[in-house]
């Protein structure tokens, strides 16, 4: 038995992945299709357009000479104009053409990115609603009883300082709480019961996130409630990696008594005593387990107000936690949908200028960011979660490729694109061989970031 789920698993993990490199190999096509269909508009003379890199396992040419083919590899394609890095006779060679043709040629790509994302986005709010943040448990707030979440509130949007926030991403919350302090109240809309209210909440403590990947600073702030990871040691009931989700009171997991701080921890076990047994509701490596132990001799010595001291009995230490949250999907109405489409869309593009930004500064890591093989595998993850997953990895894939692709850096379309402006106003070209070699050593840097990156990622 254990044996053919072991097999379905590995076919359903390579069935994902399949779908993984057919969906990028998608936004690749589309990408060149855009420079392919400008491009004959205003009479490019275009050689070849490929779905794929690497030998071509079919091609088909066409009457006026273009070559369409599908190639090996599925994790590319290109649409190779004629005269593109040099100097060419054919007056319909690339580079003979009108900087403003090649600039709308080059920009063609992204904008076709950008226009099946936004396509994408639609679809998934038409079918499933827009993608919320919920609140799965909510904790005690020790600031305000009434001021504060409540279990299965969705949050719609913040108000802080008199800025509203629609809140479509993580990122979301960081831009809007960065900097706030314990005791501070923001405004938030959140659906309440199938109805939509706005609140006004105390903030737990304070928010300092140093980068994008830091919302769990924010969860804590809002009140979301929490599980702690912990490190085990020796001769402990944990495992390194578990977390506490519960502290037992009997054999029904609903019955237990949420651990969402340190507090938490110490009251629920302030009365046990020596002897006594003690269970926790833990999640293992994705499945949830019950632990049980017995207090053995010195806990009646133990200090129980220090967490340090009770935790060290029970031979673990405190590793960060996991909040409670929930994705949840609202239909808003059409208007409020296309408006929060195009929101949705530019917030995706915006966080790649963001990480750019925090990588250059060195605020976040170069492991934070992800080559193609992590794209891939990380796409094949999500994808497994269900079509409404995989309509929002395709999203998020098309508007990063559109972003990216008009960064200027060399071998990029907005490279090329800052080539043709300067030609433009300067009335004459930069030397096509230094532009070619320009754009060679970019292919080469990039191609060897992503390999890197890839490599730091997995290690």
């Amino acid at each position: 038995m254990n044996n053919l789920l072991s097999v379905q698993s590995v076919f359903s993990t390579v069935f994902y992945a399949v779908v993984a490199i057919l969906m990028l190999l998608a936004m690749i096509t589309i990408h060149e299709f855009g420079h392919y269909a400008v491009g004959k508009i205003f009479k490019f003379k275009i050689n070849e357009f490929a779905i794929g890199m690497g030998p071509a396992i079919f091609k088909k040419t066409r009457k006026n000479g273009e070559i369409f083919s599908v190639r090996a590899f599925p994790l590319g394609g290109f649409c190779a104009f004629e005269g593109e890095d040099d100097d060419n006779a054919d007056e319909n060679a690339f580079n003979n053409k009108k900087p403003w043709q090649r600039i709308l040629v080059l920009a063609a790509g992204a904008t076709m990115n950008y226009l099946l994302a936004l396509l994408v986005i639609y679809l998934s709010f038409g079918i499933y609603g827009q993608s919320v943040i919920g609140v799965k448990y909510a904790a005690v707030n020790p600031v305000s009883e009434t001021e504060r979440f409540y279990d299965g509130d969705k949050l719609l949007s913040l108000t802080v300082d008199g800025k509203k926030t629609n809140v479509l991403l993580t990122t979301d919350l960081i831009y809007a709480l960065n900097g706030k302090k314990k005791g501070d109240e923001v405004g938030a809309e959140v659906l309440r019961g199938g109805k939509t209210e706005k609140v006004k909440i105390i903030l737990n403590s304070d928010v300092d996130c140093r980068n994008i990947t830091e919302a769990d600073k924010t969860y804590e702030a809002l009140g979301f409630g929490g599980a702690m990871s912990v490190i085990a040691e020796n001769n402990s009931i944990f495992q390194t990696g578990d977390y506490i989700l519960k502290i037992a009171t009997d054999e029904n997991y609903e019955n237990g008594a949420f651990v969402n701080s340190e507090d938490d921890f110490l009251k629920v076990l302030s009365d046990k005593a020596e002897g006594d047994s003690v269970a926790f509701w833990l999640s293992r490596k994705g499945e949830r387990v019950r632990a049980e132990t017995v207090l053995k001799e010195g806990w009646n010595e133990v200090d129980k107000i220090d967490f340090s001291a009770v935790s060290a009995f029970f031979g673990f230490k405190k590793d960060g936690k996991a909040y409670y949250t929930f994705s949840s999907y609202t239909r808003l109405g059409f208007f409020a949908s296309l408006i929060r489409g195009i929101e949705y869309s530019g917030k995706i593009g915006g966080t790649i200028f963001r990480s750019l930004g925090e990588l250059i500064t060195g605020r976040i890591g170069i492991r934070a960011m992800g080559g193609t093989v992590t794209t891939v595998v990380t796409a094949t993850q999500v994808i497994s979660h269900g079509f409404v997953y995989a309509l929002e990895i395709m999203a998020f894939i098309g508007v990063n490729l559109a972003v990216f692709n008009l960064l200027p850096i060399p071998a990029l379309d907005g490279s090329r694109i800052v080539f043709c402006i300067i030609e433009w106003i300067r009335k004459k070209p930069i030397n096509r061989k230094v532009e070619g070699v320009i754009h060679l050593v970019g292919l080469v840097l990039i191609l060897g970031f992503a390999v890197i990156v890839d490599i730091l990622h997995f290690i």
